[in-house]
C-alpha cells in the first residue's frame, strides 16, 4: 500500500521550524542591512515598532543583555548625553529579554520603571522582549559579555556598530558612526 505524501510525519520539525523563523527574522549582515523589525514599549508605556518608529536622523541602540549590564549601558547612555538632541541624534537603552510570557513581562518591566524614574530617561528605555533563538542571529549577536552599541540611520539601517564596556576609544568610534 501507497502512503500519499502530504500524509507522511515530518520528521524535521526543527528544520521547519528553523526555516519559518529565518523568514520571520531575514539574516543581519551588519553595515547596510536593516536590523530586524520588533514591537516594543518604552518604560513609559509607548508602543514603539522598531525600527519603523525612529525620527532621528542618527539613532545609537545601546543593547544590554542581562541585570549585570545595567551600570555598563547606563554609563554609555551618559557619556553619549552630549550627542542626543532627539532630531539629528537619538539614543535608546534597549535591554534584550529573551520573551518569558505576558505576566513575567508586566513584573520585569515594573521593576525596570522603579530603577529609572526620570520620565525622560524612560522615554528612551525600550524593553524588547524577543526570542531569543531568532532574534540575536538576525540581530547578529555573538557575544553577550558586554553591551553592543549599533548606530542606524532614520530607516533602521545599521551604520556600524562596536562592542564592550565604556572606554574614550570606543565611545569616539561611536562618534565616528554618529557623524558618518
Amino acid at each position: 500500500m501507497m502512503m500519499s505524501s502530504w500524509r507522511k510525519p515530518i520528521r524535521s520539525t526543527g528544520l521547519v521550524v528553523g526555516l519559518v523563523m529565518a523568514l520571520a527574522y531575514p539574516s543581519h549582515a551588519s553595515p547596510g542591512s536593516a536590523i530586524p523589525e520588533v514591537k516594543a514599549e518604552t518604560l513609559n508605556k509607548a508602543k514603539i515598532v522598531v525600527p519603523k518608529d525612529f525620527t532621528a536622523e542618527r539613532n545609537v541602540l545601546l543593547f544590554s543583555f542581562g541585570r549585570d549590564m545595567q551600570a555598563p549601558t547606563d554609563a554609555w547612555d551618559a557619556a553619549l548625553a552630549p550627542d542626543r538632541d532627539g532630531t539629528a541624534v537619538q539614543v535608546y537603552n534597549m535591554p534584550l529579554i529573551p520573551n518569558p510570557g505576558a505576566i513575567v513581562r508586566s513584573f520585569i518591566s515594573g521593576g525596570m520603571r522603579g530603577i529609572y524614574e526620570d520620565k525622560a530617561l524612560r522615554d528612551r528605555v525600550v524593553v524588547m522582549y524577543v526570542e531569543e533563538k531568532t532574534y540575536f542571529p538576525a540581530l547578529d549577536v555573538t557575544d553577550k559579555s558586554a553591551p553592543l552599541i549599533v548606530v542606524t540611520d532614520k530607516a533602521g539601517i545599521e551604520v556600524g556598530r562596536v562592542q564592550g564596556n565604556l572606554s574614550e576609544a570606543l565611545l569616539a568610534d561611536v562618534r565616528k558612526l554618529i557623524r558618518k
